[in-house]
């Protein structure tokens, strides 16, 4: 089914089984219906111990997207969040849009809100209780006091004890937050006779039920021979529990399934029925059943690992992000360690306009909201059909929503660091199961943001050193003169030649790659044009562009100057960093006809014009012969024994033989005679022993006509004969 719409579902975490519950519930139905799910989601729900803390601040930024975002209408899961302040600003942004909202768990009279089916299931497993197993007295453990799910529980627990003839007093409920303390109190004061021995506690939720059982146990109580017990939720503490406890099992996904059926009621005017998901007691032996339903043990122990935490696995991604020297290398690092998330059917990085702040004022940053426009980082897919670094409108959530798709539930969460807020991943998925909210998925956000403002740092460096060039006429740190300080000198130097009676060059020269391995020449090239062009006007223009003035009679005597020059440069690298890959130069020349400032600068603006596409022509031209070059090594490695003739080589691959053994030189830092050389030496090795072959038969088999030509060569090599060599390693094998 083709997606037709789209919902959001404004969420605070998918952590416990009963958010995924609740999340599979609303996603099936949407599903169902044709429709996406948009999950915001701050991956963070406390009490607000640190209320006012900027990285919390950072995650809740997340909702304001709903205020932007085009959606059909948006479930706003308010019984799920913790703390008032933050249900109040999402109430806020929802009163900011015309879109129709529904909000779950809620009282309000202004929203349109729906809640789960608390009473019903209570009343059910409390009369299983009394009906089935013949209990007279019972306690009943709540959650929150005053909350609506907890009362409407409660009402139902009161209401099958009424119905039955049972009182309840007001002291056998007792409140508390679905956590362990109360149970583990009134487990005591069972044992130690403080209050009555029940024939049945219901508890209001799983974790409360566990958790009384054990203090039952601790305490010398049998469970369910002494005291019977049940839980609610029916999530994985149910289940790891000993005994297992007796629970209402589908509440979440019914409620998430309902709320989506009421909300496309509320938009398209037809209330659809919903018939995947329902609630019904899942039987336990905590309550003394003999309708238990059990679960095989592996199942029990993939519970209790996925309760604890994901497998781990091993990445060094917080370090690859924060090394990351341009946009489109962070994006690629990024992308080399999505592999930790699988079954992601998209997964997509995306930018506020403004990421990089004011570059005139740092300290001036995005701290709240975000762009009416978002760059996408990356956009990484299954079928690697996702497109990166273009712009798009935020309204649009992503761009891949506007094509034909089929329902996906894509996960939204924050990007931000240091207070400043960067922009938001999405996270798309088909199958739940997959769905990762956990601490890993949290470590790689904040990591991606982490590179983020590392990247956002290294530019703010790179253009506070590029106002200071401008400032200047030198470069601060090598002392080569920049544009402004060559663009100043040119009008002396042209009236020198000029008085000379020669006409003036500008020389422009630069090279690709920018880093040869880890070196970076620029620093070095800086100084040994400095040193080269003495008596010349020499300067850095460009990040890698430098220019000289040189005075000539014609074309011809520039050109070899720049050869020269160029043959210079190279031999005085290899001195300072010894037999490394050479960069590939690029160069191109213009003639000053003019001593104007503006026509100057025009003769600059133009060479550098044309350096730049035709160092682009060149590199283009090296990719496109990158790969036969990696094709012809692997050939010679495998095949030392042909005739590997360079005349024939280059015919073969359509370059000359200058260019080819340039570029295979680049590629290897060896030449391809001496790579055949090698190749033919290491296969002579390995026939020396392992076989009983004569000396000249290995020879021919190495691709030597001459004996005399492979000993000679055998032993520049290897340090000895191939006689020596085989009495050596067959002395080692004895």
């Amino acid at each position: 089914m083709t997606a037709k719409g789209r919902f959001g579902l404004v969420i605070p975490e998918i952590n416990s089984p009963l958010d995924r519950d609740f999340v599979e519930g609303v996603y099936a139905q949407a599903k169902a219906l044709g429709y996406d799910i948009i999950v915001y989601t701050g991956l963070y729900n406390c009490l607000r111990e640190y209320r006012y803390d900027s990285y919390i601040s950072g995650l809740e930024n997340i909702y304001t997207l709903i205020c932007v975002h085009r959606l059909d209408g948006i479930i706003f899961a308010e019984e799920r969040f913790h703390t008032q302040d933050v249900i109040d600003k999402i109430n806020g942004y929802l009163m900011q849009t015309d879109t129709p909202y529904l909000v779950l768990g809620s009282s309000s009279e202004i929203a349109n809100n729906m809640n789960a089916d608390e009473y019903g299931s209570m009343y059910r497993i409390t009369r299983h209780m009394t009906d089935e197993h013949g209990c007279k007295k019972l306690y009943c453990l709540a959650g929150v006091p005053n909350h609506k799910s907890s009362e409407e529980r409660v009402r139902g627990f009161v209401d099958a004890c009424k119905d039955c003839g049972i009182i309840v007093a007001d002291s056998d409920i007792r409140y508390g937050w679905f956590w362990k303390d109360i149970p583990a109190q009134l487990g005591r004061e069972i044992a130690d006779g403080t209050v009555g021995c029940p024939d049945a506690v219901v508890c209001c939720n799983d974790v409360m039920a566990a958790a009384l059982i054990d203090s039952l146990k601790q305490n010398g109580i049998r469970v369910p021979e002494d005291v019977k017990v049940t839980g609610f939720d029916g999530g994985w503490d149910s289940l790891i529990c000993q005994p297992s406890v007796t629970t209402i099992a589908g509440r979440d996904k019914q409620f998430g399934a309902d709320a989506v059926c009421r909300l496309y009621a509320m938009t398209a005017g037809i209330m659809p029925k919903q018939e995947l998901f329902g609630q019904s007691i899942r039987f336990g032996r905590s309550c003394g059943c003999c309708k238990e339903s059990t679960l095989e043990p592996h199942l029990i122990e993939m519970i209790m690992m996925n309760r604890e935490k994901r497998t781990f696995i091993a990445t060094d991604f917080i370090h690859r992000m924060s090394d990351a020297q341009s946009v489109s290398e962070l994006s690629e690092h990024i992308n080399e360690v999505c592999h930790i998330f699988k079954g992601v059917k998209w997964l997509d990085v995306c930018l506020c306009s403004d990421w990089q702040g004011d570059m005139n004022n740092p300290d001036d940053f995005r701290q709240y909201g975000y762009s009416d426009e978002m760059f996408m980082l990356l956009s990484r897919r299954e079928d690697n059909s996702g497109k990166a670094f273009f712009s798009f409108p935020t309204a649009q959530v992503l761009p891949a929503l506007c094509e034909p798709h089929e329902p996906h539930l894509v996960m939204l969460t924050s990007l931000h660091c240091s207070g400043q807020i960067f922009g938001y991943t999405a996270t798309a998925y088909t199958d739940l199961a997959f769905l990762a909210a956990d601490e890993y998925f949290v470590s790689w956000c904040d990591s991606v943001a982490n590179g983020v403002k590392s990247l956002q740092k290294r530019l703010f460096e790179r253009y506070f050193s590029k106002q200071l060039e401008k400032l200047s006429e030198t470069d601060p740190v090598t002392g080569i003169f920049n544009r402004r300080g060559f663009i100043i000198h040119i009008p002396e130097m042209l009236n020198q030649y000029n008085n000379e009676g020669r006409k003036s060059y500008l020389l422009l020269i630069t090279y690709y790659p920018e880093k040869i391995g880890a070196v970076d020449p620029r620093s070095a090239i800086d100084g040994i044009l400095t040193e080269l062009c003495i008596h010349r006007l020499c300067a850095r223009i460009g990040e890698n562009t430098y220019a000289v003035m040189i005075p000539s009679e014609d074309a011809e005597g520039i050109a070899n100057t720049s050869e020269n020059l160029i043959a210079a440069v190279e031999s005085a690298l290899l001195d300072r960093f010894g037999d490394i890959r050479l960069p590939e130069f690029v160069t191109c020349t213009a003639v000053f006809g003019s001593s104007e400032s503006s026509e100057i600068e025009r003769v600059v603006d133009e060479a550098v014009q044309f350096l730049t596409d035709r160092k682009k022509a060149a590199e283009s031209n090296f990719t496109d012969y990158r790969e036969l070059i990696y094709r012809l090594r692997r050939n010679i490695v495998s095949q030392p024994q042909r005739d590997w003739e360079i005349e024939n080589i280059s015919h073969d691959i359509g370059i000359s033989k200058s260019h080819l053994q340039r570029l295979y030189k680049q590629l290897f830092s060896t030449s391809i005679k001496d790579d055949v050389i090698t190749s033919r030496i290491k296969r002579a090795m390995q026939l020396l022993e392992h076989t009983d072959m004569r000396i000249a038969e290995i020879a021919e088999q190495c691709g030597y006509n001459n004996e005399n030509h492979f000993m000679r060569q055998f032993k520049e090599k290897t340090g000895m004969t191939a006689a020596q060599f085989r009495r050596e390693k067959r002395s080692l094998t004895l």
